[in-house]
Formats: structure tokens, C-alpha cells, sequence
């Protein structure tokens, strides 16, 4: 018995996506922006670049930052504020040992231009301690929501798994994956499958069918939505726990 149980066990840790341990980006890099300074402290990234005084903030999920970009200018002025100043917008970031490379866009639009860079300095051994206070930070992501177990949703069953803020998950249509970071009761993150209707050009855990969601947990039921790529989510995708 106690071998079938250990068994069982193995199985269903193998069935769930790993957590993959992120990379340490906290340095120094040239950029096609400028220069540019990155701290990061558990999975939050700030950092400064050369660009009409550019702050960087956002979220790593494994080698993938997602955030913004805040600068005193540009060629567009946003609706709305970003700590203080209207020239700003997304910016989704991969990193290697070596650099990144990624895009940005104004505002809340689709991201189209292209932001690399090289690391000009050695990687630190481990990462900074996680920040002790995250008052008025959007993408500081806290733990007191607890997500993990068996969803039933519009795309098939979900099983998440948590480690902290980290979630991860595989549900039913075309061998979907999820991984993201859950800020309160909001996960953001990405979508990946084996096939959709939309071929992205760069890939995601080694697949090319992926995109952003943005989800909120209610209690026992979610409600969100996902997109394509790096499109802005706008398909509807809600669950409840089973």
C-alpha cells in the first residue's frame, strides 16, 4: 500500500508544470534605451535607464518581466498617471544570462517595438530578500489568497499549483499551461498551449501559442480574461472550484 501511495504521489507531481527558479537580474546593462540599472527583490524588478529619466517597474515570471516603462516625455501622453508622470507604457522583457531582449508599447496599447540589451555587469550569487513593505506598488504580489486545487472553467478543468505568490497549472484544451504571479486575488500571467488559432513569434516554455490573462478570484469562482501573444487580454475565461 504505502508504495502504490508514493506511487500516486510521483504521478501527480509529474503531471504539474514545474516552477521553474527564476533568473537574477539585478545589474547593470546597455540598452537600445540607454543605459539602464536593475534591482530586483524576490520576483519585483525596479530599474532606471538613460531615457528621459526612465524608471522600469513590474514582475518576473521565471525569465519573463512584465511591466512598465515611465519616462518624463515621449511621443504619446496617456490618459492617465504612472507614480506621477503620463509617459508610460507596457513593456514585456526575456532574459538570458547574457542580456534581453523584448518590447514595449505606449499606454495600455499592443506591444510593437523592440527593447534589447547586453549585461554589462557580473550576476550576483542569489537574489535580493524579498521587500518587507509593498504599500501603493501594482505589481507587488502578496500571499493572502490561496488558489490551488481543481477549477472547473470555460477552457476545460484547471489544476493550479502554488508555491507563494507563484502559480502554476495545466488544464484540458490543447495541453494548456498556466503560469503566473497572484497579486491579492489577481493572477497575471500567461496562457500556453500545443496549438490555437494565433502563432506567436517568439516562444514560451519552448511552445509558440501562448498568451496574457489576467484573472480574478472571488471566493470559489474566477472571472478574466486572456489574449493572444502580447495582445491586450479581451476573451472572456471565468471558473469555478469544483
Amino acid at each position: 500500500m504505502r508504495n502504490i501511495m508514493l506511487a500516486l504521489v510521483f504521478s501527480l507531481l509529474v503531471a504539474l508544470p514545474t516552477l521553474a527558479q527564476a533568473v537574477t537580474v539585478t545589474g547593470t546593462y546597455n540598452s537600445t534605451e540607454g543605459a539602464m540599472t536593475l534591482r530586483q527583490q524576490g520576483d519585483r524588478i525596479t530599474g532606471s535607464y538613460g531615457n528621459d529619466n526612465g524608471e522600469l517597474t513590474g514582475v518576473l515570471y521565471d525569465r519573463t518581466m512584465d511591466g512598465f516603462w515611465i519616462e518624463d516625455s515621449s511621443a504619446r501622453r496617456c490618459s492617465t498617471a504612472k507614480n506621477g508622470r503620463y509617459y508610460w507604457g507596457r513593456i514585456s522583457i526575456e532574459f538570458t544570462d547574457s542580456g534581453f531582449s523584448g518590447q514595449w508599447g505606449y499606454c495600455n496599447d499592443a506591444l510593437t517595438s523592440a527593447w534589447n540589451g547586453t549585461r554589462t555587469s557580473s550576476p550576483p550569487r542569489t537574489a535580493a530578500p524579498p521587500p518587507k513593505s509593498y504599500e501603493d506598488d501594482p505589481f507587488v504580489i502578496r500571499e493572502e489568497a490561496t488558489i490551488e486545487g481543481t477549477w472547473s472553467s470555460t477552457e476545460g478543468d484547471i489544476r493550479f499549483r502554488q508555491q507563494g505568490n507563484r502559480i502554476s497549472g495545466r488544464y484540458g484544451s490543447d495541453n494548456g499551461e498556466i503560469v503566473g504571479s497572484l497579486n491579492n486575488t489577481t493572477l497575471q500571467g500567461y496562457w500556453i498551449e500545443d496549438n490555437s488559432n494565433h502563432r506567436c513569434s517568439t516562444s514560451k516554455n519552448g511552445r509558440y501559442y501562448w498568451g496574457r490573462i489576467e484573472l480574478i478570484f472571488d471566493g470559489d469562482r474566477f472571472g478574466g480574461r486572456w489574449g493572444y501573444c502580447n495582445d491586450p487580454p479581451t476573451q472572456s475565461w471565468t471558473g469555478q472550484r469544483k
